[in-house]
């Protein structure tokens, strides 16, 4: 029966093994050599150089166990048949006949040998003095460093084979393998976390994958698998390769690897007081441990998945036992990331009394880490009367991570009273994500009684003003709040773990204002210090990664967007449960602002799948609202329905700034493909209120939803609002405004091209869609060819779809006011100038008024117009025409 090994996809083994096909088709060479660890893929490799080989002369495919390799000439056994049994234990008698069998072959024949390590001696020589006469070629896999047997490595040195190092797949390599093996996509977040966890081995990997989808740790959610929870790695059905392995080795060997799983990562200098420099170099060579390089020299696990197989393979009695040897060891002069919880939970493990004070550190430790088991079985465990308020709220946060907020409400409301400082202001802060209680609620009751420097010393004025405000729990008045940030990052000193949340915050509150320069300044400051700031704080880092992220868009800064996204990915495997429906969000957001709506589209939806199953920061009404403007842009009016219905029944949440802008694409997502008078009203209402609050830069976004949805009827507030707003986009923006206000398709055409020359690539389409519009009946439509061939071929070179509508016409929408009493004037035979000099605008805002009435009316020529304004006289006025 074929095994898992056997059954490893050749996942970007391809060019291995067109390598090795030319290779033993050279005369010039007698055969390869392929290396790698345990599960890398060897057998899969060989058996389809072979297959792509094709007829050739006889195959000899020997069998190598451990077993056998006691066995004088064990795996050649069953070649040497004609042999007496007497004989077999004889050199020269086996020489003789090997020598005779292949002699009587009409071509070179060629031996495959899987797991050459654990060949006889005997059968090594010979294979070795069979390939080096050319009598015959070898095909053998091995495992790395003092396994490969020194025959092989002596004719690779000679020349006459050739060696090939198999080593784990790539993070793309992983992905693939996900999908083919789960024939469907795969979000990217999952086969990140399976890398890590296998450290890209393929046979782990296929492991882990069949596990997960067993268990249910993977759903299929709308054709795409993502993970639900993470899977129990130490019982995957591979890990009878490891038991295999630990079965093979010495006492010292299996000693140093049972402490490295449950207590490191150690340093080297630690471990080599408990086994010899030659049991942890086999150890590395056979892939159980990996030694890191540099002169910290920290030995860990070779992949968290061998690690907890390892931990969960040790008996208790030899666990106590091996616990007691490590507490001997010398403490390493530095904390070792990650070793702490390890050592922890292997002290639950044995029932040891762990200090409630270690307790509360681990718990704090693990919540932050996003690991939400570990923190509430530290906490859990705690026992003392005068810690239980700090592990009830790390209790809280742990079920709150794990998307339970009404358990974690009731842990909050359980962690009266509280001490002053850190605990009141991890309280407070998720009492304001919780949304249910007002974090002063958990402030004490002296919180405001010392003076402002002791406050700030001990924590107290974070557990009041910071909670307040890095919480996000104020009300709409944007202005205010920015105020508040202000004097809390001038008072707030030293202490970066106040600083740097309200700087965020405070860059985020001035960017929605417009003031781009100050804001990404402060932004800055704040990413600089983000780590550092955060390492206590559970979600803190996330929640700033989100802050620098809507900075950046912002900006338009999409190269340093990529980078933020693409590290936090890389950096943060073991997180992306939580934070991964965060990033697709912030890149699908990005591909909106930028004009890509279907790629924005493809992100989104991932992003509303992540984060339906875990959304610690709140951010799926906001999914929800980008993903139903995006799917109307590219036509899909039943998913726009969809997303835009779920972003109105969800309590909104964050990110504050954007709230507005998220019930404004929720909005401009219902008008479809024309304009709704209700529509457009709401959405100059959410306008008009966005600039009640000083955020200029969310009242232009606002209102150009409006331009879009074919409403140009506030171009003058368009204009006023973006020349409030900094950056050559909004300087272009209002230029923008007044030329489609003015109905000036020439001055649209020079925007278009100083757009794409800038990099606005949305803007530009947007300028040479509205001279489109204007120019429709123009006899001089000519002009527009240029500049549409322009946009065109940069659309494509920025993945944009150059055919994408996003001004839509205003074909049938009601006449403003002003509009209605030029149309009257009209009817009316007044001329142009007649009618400027009347209504006190100019000559050219009046042609301005009558290109739009034309498009409102569907007419093209000046005698249509009068004809409608005789059939309906009067019908204008009230904003709604007659039928």
């Amino acid at each position: 029966m074929e095994s898992l090994a056997e059954r490893v996809p050749l996942i970007e083994r391809q060019a291995l093994v067109k390598d090795l096909v030319r290779c033993l088709r050279d005369d010039t060479g007698s055969g390869a050599l392929v290396i790698g660890a345990a599960g890398t893929g060897k057998t899969a490799v060989v058996k389809a150089a072979v297959r792509e080989l094709g007829p050739r002369g006889h195959v000899f495919r020997l069998t190598a166990t451990p077993a056998l390799a006691a066995v004088p000439f064990g795996a050649l056994a069953p070649y040497l048949s004609r042999l007496p049994d007497g004989e077999l234990d004889s050199h020269a008698a086996v020489v003789q006949a090997m020598a005779g069998s292949l002699k009587s072959e009409a071509d070179r024949p060629l031996f495959v040998v899987d797991d050459a390590h654990c060949l006889d001696p005997g059968t090594v020589r010979q294979l070795a003095q069979a390939a080096a006469t050319g009598a015959a070629g070898i095909l053998a896999t091995s495992r790395p460093g003092p396994m490969i047997p020194e025959e092989f490595l002596s004719l690779w040195d000679d020349g006459i084979i050739a060696k090939f190092d198999l080593g784990p797949l790539s993070r793309t390599g992983t992905h693939q393998l996900c999908e083919q093996v789960l024939r469907a996509d795969v979000s990217p977040w999952v086969s990140a976390l399976f890398h890590d966890a296998a450290d890209g081995n393929p046979l782990m990997l296929m492991s882990l994958i069949h596990h997960a989808r067993n268990s249910g740790a993977l759903g299929f959610r709308h054709g795409v698998w993502f993970l639900l929870a993470n899977p129990d790695m130490a019982q995957v059905p591979a890990a009878d390769v490891v038991d295999r392995q630990l079965r093979s080795m010495t006492p010292e060997e299996k000693t140093a690897a049972m402490i490295v799983a449950l207590a490191g990562p150690l340093s080297l200098a630690q471990i080599l007081r408990i086994s010899g420099p030659k049991a942890v170099d086999a150890l590395d060579t056979a892939g159980i441990i990996a030694v890191s390089a540099g002169h910290d020299r920290l030995v860990r696990p070779a992949s968290p998945m061998v690690g907890e197989i390892i931990r969960h393979r040790v008996p208790a009695g030899r666990s106590s036992a091996l616990r007691s040897s490590v507490l001997s060891l010398p403490s390493a002069r530095a904390a070792v990331p990650g070793s702490a919880l390890n050592r922890l939970r292997w002290s639950l493990d044995c029932g040891v009394d762990v200090p409630p004070a270690q307790l509360l550190q681990a718990a704090v430790a693990a919540n932050t880490a996003l690991d939400p088991a570990t923190a509430a079985r530290a906490a859990g465990a705690i026992r003392d009367a005068s810690f239980l308020p700090d592990a009830r709220i790390q209790l809280a946060y742990s079920h709150f991570i794990l998307g339970r907020p009404d358990t974690a409400s009731a842990f909050l409301e359980s962690a009266q009273p509280l001490r002053a400082g850190r605990s009141s202001y991890l309280a407070a802060l998720l009492a304001a994500r919780l949304g249910a209680v007002a974090p002063s609620r958990h402030l004490p009751a002296d919180a405001g009684q010392l003076p402002q420097e002791e406050q700030l010393r001990d924590g107290t004025a974070v557990a009041g003003v910071a909670a307040e405000l890095l919480s996000q729990a104020w009300d709409d008045r944007f202005m205010a709040a920015g105020t508040g940030l202000r004097e809390l990052v001038a008072t707030s000193g030293g202490n970066s773990e106040i600083r740097v949340p309200a700087l965020s915050l405070l860059a985020e509150v001035l960017t929605a204002q417009g003031r781009l320069h100050t804001g990404l300044r402060l932004d800055g400051e704040a990413w600089s210090g983000a780590r550092s700031a955060s390492l206590a704080l559970p979600l803190v880092y996330e929640d700033l990664v989100v802050r620098h992220c809507l900075n950046l868009i912002r900006a338009g800064d999409w190269d340093a967007l990529g980078t933020v996204l693409d590290d936090y990915a890389a950096r943060e495997p073991g997180r992306l449960l939580y934070s991964g429906g965060m990033l697709h969000l912030m890149r699908g957001y990005s591909r909106l602002r930028q004009g890509r709506m279907r790629e924005s589209l493809a992100e989104v939806r991932l992003g509303v799948e992540e984060l339906s199953i875990a959304d610690p920061l709140g951010l799926l009404p906001f999914a929800h609202a980008v993903a139903a403007y995006a799917a109307a842009a590219v036509g899909h009016r039943r998913e726009a329905s969809k997303h835009s219905l779920a972003h109105r029944q969800l309590v909104y949440r964050e990110p504050q700034t954007l709230r507005l802008l998220a019930e404004a694409y929720s909005h401009a997502a219902d008008l479809g493909d024309g304009p709704d008078r209700s529509g457009l009203e709401a959405l100059a209402r959410l306008a008009d209120q966005a600039q009640h609050e000083g955020l200029r830069g969310v009242e232009s976004e606002i209102r150009r939803l409006a331009f879009r949805s074919g409403d140009t009827s506030g171009a003058e507030a368009l204009a006023l609002s973006s020349s409030a707003v900094d950056g050559p986009e909004a300087r272009l923006l209002e230029s923008y405004a007044r030329a489609v206000s003015a109905c000036d398709a020439v001055d649209l055409i020079g925007i278009s091209d100083d757009a794409l020359n800038g990099g606005h690539a949305l803007l530009a389409l947007e300028a040479a869609q509205q001279a489109e519009r204007i120019l429709a009946d123009d006899p001089e439509r000519w002009r527009l060819t240029a500049v549409q061939r322009r946009v065109h071929h940069r659309l494509v070179e920025a993945g944009m779809s150059a055919q994408l509508e996003v001004v839509h016409s205003d074909h049938g929408a009601a006449l403003t006011a002003r509009e209605a009493e030029v149309l009257e004037r009209v009817s009316g035979g007044a001329t142009n100038a007649e009618i400027a000099a009347d209504l006190c605008v100019s000559q050219r805002t009046v042609e301005g008024h009558l290109s739009r009435i034309f498009a409102k009316l569907g007419v093209g020529r000046r005698a249509d117009l009068l004809d409608a304004g005789a059939l309906h006289p009067g019908s204008f006025h009230s904003g709604t025409p007659r039928p």
